[in-house]
């Protein structure tokens, strides 16, 4: 005969628990128990939810968005095979509905640019996504008309200023402006059309 639920939990700490243990204490409306799973499953949660969309801020709101709901669901929760395997599945799905989000609305794809553009050179964006959005990059500035292209890059990369640039293509000043302006927008552009069918392609690469 199992031992009962009260039993349970009556016989060591929460940290010594076994997933299942835990569930049954869920399931019984212990907020203990669902602290204790919070606590063990978090930081592997956030750092695939991390590995996903990429910006901490983001897979922060959305870790807590997947224990919240299996605190809610509680009392009804179905968990076929493990936990953790459960809370990632759950967590994928989090990421991608995200990532639907991100693709069609400009503030969050430009949130997500910038975040690429600051932490290139630290560990929260690995190698291979770095060179992918540089070739994304190197792609829009492909697109642009050679004399754009070249005011882009005299300003943005060799830190040329606006009135030297005029000087040396025998233009005026305003119309340096105006190209990076307008530079500027055509690569925003671009990359907004592009680069969410890259965060497609990582999120199947990634699927459990």
């Amino acid at each position: 005969m199992l031992p009962s639920y009260s039993e349970y939990m009556s016989s060591k700490s929460y940290s010594a628990y076994t997933d299942e243990q835990l569930l049954m204490g869920l399931r019984n409306n212990d907020s203990q128990a669902f602290g204790a799973i919070y606590s063990r499953h978090y930081p592997g949660v956030y750092r695939y939810l991390l590995i996903l969309v990429k910006v901490p801020e983001v897979a922060e709101d959305l870790t807590h968005e997947v224990f919240l709901k299996i605190w809610e669901y509680r009392e009804r929760l179905t968990i076929e095979r493990s936990l953790k395997g459960y809370l990632l599945r759950t967590a994928h799905n989090k990421a991608i509905d995200m990532m639907r989000k991100i693709a069609t609305e400009t503030t969050l794809m430009e949130q997500l640019i910038l975040h690429y553009k600051a932490n290139s050179t630290t560990d929260s964006i690995g190698e291979a996504d770095q060179q992918q959005f540089d070739e994304l990059v190197q792609e829009a500035l492909n697109s642009l008309t050679p004399q754009r292209k070249k005011i882009y890059e005299m300003s943005k990369k060799e830190k040329i200023s606006h009135e030297e640039i005029a000087r040396k293509l025998n233009i005026s000043p305003n119309t340096v402006k105006t190209h990076i302006y307008q530079t500027m927008g055509l690569l925003r552009d671009f990359i907004l059309e592009k680069i969410h069918i890259y965060i497609f392609f990582v999120l199947t690469l990634n699927f459990l």
